[in-house]
């Protein structure tokens, strides 16, 4: 949606058609509106950054397979714990579900949201301001889905789009430029040494030699007997970033002989 070419609402509904049937999914298992749309809004946030398709794997759980009760449970409670600083029952600090969906917790688990609380907070609370305003739309989608029945009958002339659907998608909030110019570090899980903030800026702005591009380093700092595992990056630019992380979205790079994932953070908005 960063093109100059107008998005339509039409085009979002196709896009996000897998939100839409996972959303339904949630309802009918059956779950309260408001905590149905928490859970998608996280579930699409997650999706955006991961890269995977959780969404998918959502939609295709059947309504009563106790996995889907899981994903609900855990998300909803991450939801609450984000937004409103709710703590996450003990039998639920390892979200097991969402990590498994997330591919095994080499970047996401509890820790993860623990630490960048605000980004997410920040992220979750434009999709559900804007893309999540369409999925959960019933009067659109009813559009649509009367527009889709008409184009089947191959009717002539062919009826047009309601212009609800034609109309262009315009953000209504969008995430920090901040955001736009992170990335996340994972550290590897060992209590081996992890570098610290400094080391990380001297390798890419001296041993890489990408000059001064960074603007600070911040890595988690854990609780009792944890080594740091989490972190976040903010360059200068998303033009200088982009050119540290050698165009790629995530690259595992070894500052001082020890390792750490930088994955870029990708925006809903």
């Amino acid at each position: 949606m960063g093109s100059n070419k107008a998005v339509r609402v039409l085009e979002v509904l196709h896009a996000r058609d897998t939100a839409r049937r996972a959303y339904q999914l949630v309802l009918a298992r059956p779950t309260e509106l408001e905590v149905a749309r928490n859970v998608i809004c996280l579930l699409l946030w997650l999706e955006t950054i991961m890269g995977v398709q959780v969404l998918d794997n959502v939609a295709a759980m059947a309504p009563a397979a106790i996995s889907l009760t899981l994903v609900v449970t855990e998300a909803s409670a991450l939801f609450s714990y984000i937004l409103h600083g709710h703590q996450l029952p003990a039998p639920l600090q390892g979200i097991p579900t969402i990590v498994a969906l997330c591919g095994g917790g080499r970047l996401v688990d509890f820790r993860f949201f623990k630490f960048h609380k605000d980004l997410v907070a920040r992220g979750v609370a434009v999709i559900r301001d804007n893309v999540g305003a369409l999925v959960f739309d019933d009067n659109l989608h009813a559009m649509l889905r009367r527009f889709e029945d008409d184009v089947n009958l191959l009717l002539t002339p062919r009826p047009p789009p309601a212009p609800e659907l034609m109309a262009p998608f315009e953000a209504t909030t969008r995430t920090p430029p901040e955001d736009s110019r992170s990335a996340l570090v994972a550290f590897p899980e060992c209590h081996c040494h992890r570098p610290s903030s400094q080391d990380i800026v001297n390798y890419f702005e001296q041993t890489l030699g990408f000059g001064r591009c960074i603007e600070r380093v911040e890595t988690e700092r854990p609780g009792a007997g944890q080594a740091p595992k989490h972190g976040i990056i903010v360059f200068m630019s998303a033009e200088l970033r982009d050119k540290a992380m050698f165009q790629e979205t995530a690259v595992f790079f070894r500052v001082d002989g020890h390792g750490m994932w930088v994955q870029l953070y990708m925006p809903p908005l």
